[in-house]
């Protein structure tokens, strides 16, 4: 279980990227039909199965394409997508910025709750019943008069929303929860911290996740409880191989010299030569963000020194018991500020 992302198949090259499906997809392709056949001799369960899978695909595809945009609209580089059941496994190529990864890490399930979004419409104009297809652990029923146009949107609002859920709302990787989860921890705390605490969140998760599906799904959902379990144990040796990632890139560090812990950026200097492309919108808008973000600090703590003189002023007439809460706030502040300079 060491190298997840290398169990794969190739589907070719599609606009310049190599698209692969992981072995996990075929496995859920093989066993869903299989089960539709032995329950169903008279195949049009195999059909509705068919059709789900296929939605799926089509969904996890374009979740995945999401990714590729907002990477490319930040001068990220996607070498290639590796499609499993709930979206991709492949890294992408950024700078390194908590920021980027958070916005590219959203717009994957951005993208499926747009569809969902769109298919619900109809559904709702026709006074459809919406709660078995928002249930994310039991798809809607098939239809009596076989397939029609509206249990296809159904299937497409269902398939669409649990990948909207699973990905937004479980902190681990390698689903895009974890990935938010590790951009805002990382910029509050630093990158090292931010691996070792989300891999560590995900085991847990990953524990949960399995308890839950024999002691409380099983017994009302049975048909759920093992693609939860295999979903577990995806979760926890993924977050393993993080952990040892992290390891390999701390050895790197020790023995060649150089800083990994802010990412490859240390060796950025020896390749000014290469050309870039121009940044795309959103890595201009999180850019101007940035800069605007530190004219404003700027501009506060130069207000901030100006009344420190008047602060310091008083302080020296009357004392510290005597200053005023905002002006005793004002000098925690500043004093603060210059000890982090000094330190760093």
């Amino acid at each position: 279980m060491r190298d997840l992302l290398g169990w794969n198949l190739p589907l070719g090259r599609w606009f310049g990227i190599h698209v692969r499906v992981h072995v996990f997809f075929v496995l859920l392709v093989v066993v869903a039909l299989s089960m539709s056949v032995d329950k169903d001799p008279q195949k049009q369960l195999l059909v509705d199965v068919g059709i789900t899978l296929a939605i799926l695909f089509v969904s996890v595809l374009a979740h995945e394409v999401g990714h590729c945009f907002a990477a490319r609209q930040m001068d990220g580089r996607v070498d290639q997508i590796v499609l499993w059941p709930l979206g991709g496994l492949a890294p992408i190529n950024l700078s390194h910025q908590p920021q980027e990864e958070m916005v590219t890490a959203a717009a994957g399930p951005l993208v499926n709750m747009s569809i969902a979004a769109v298919a619900i419409i109809p559904l709702l104009f026709l006074h459809q019943d919406m709660r078995a297809v928002l249930n994310p652990l039991r798809s809607p029923p098939p239809p009596v008069d076989g397939v029609t146009w509206v249990y296809c949107l159904q299937l497409v609002v269902w398939v669409n929303w649990l990948l909207t859920l699973v990905n937004v709302f479980l902190p681990a990787n390698p689903l895009d929860g974890g990935r938010v989860l590790r951009s805002l921890i990382w910029q509050k705390k630093g990158y090292r911290t931010a691996v070792t605490v989300v891999a560590m969140v995900a085991k847990f998760t990953a524990l949960a996740i399995c308890v839950a599906a024999w002691a409380l799904i099983y017994p009302r959902y049975p048909e759920a409880a093992l693609p939860m379990t295999l979903l577990g144990i995806l979760i926890y040796f993924s977050a393993k191989q993080d952990s040892e990632r992290l390891h390999d890139r701390e050895t790197d560090e020790g023995l060649l010299g150089y800083d990994f812990s802010q990412g490859y950026t240390s060796l950025e200097k020896n390749f000014d030569a290469i050309p870039r492309r121009s940044p795309g919108l959103m890595r201009q808008w999180l850019d101007n963000r940035r800069e605007a973000r530190r004219l404003r600090q700027k501009e506060i703590e130069e207000q901030d020194d100006q009344r420190m003189d008047e602060v310091l002023a008083r302080l020296h007439e009357v004392g510290r018991d005597a200053l005023s809460d905002e002006d005793r706030a004002l000098l925690d502040r500043v004093s603060a500020r210059y000890r982090n300079r000094q330190q760093g």
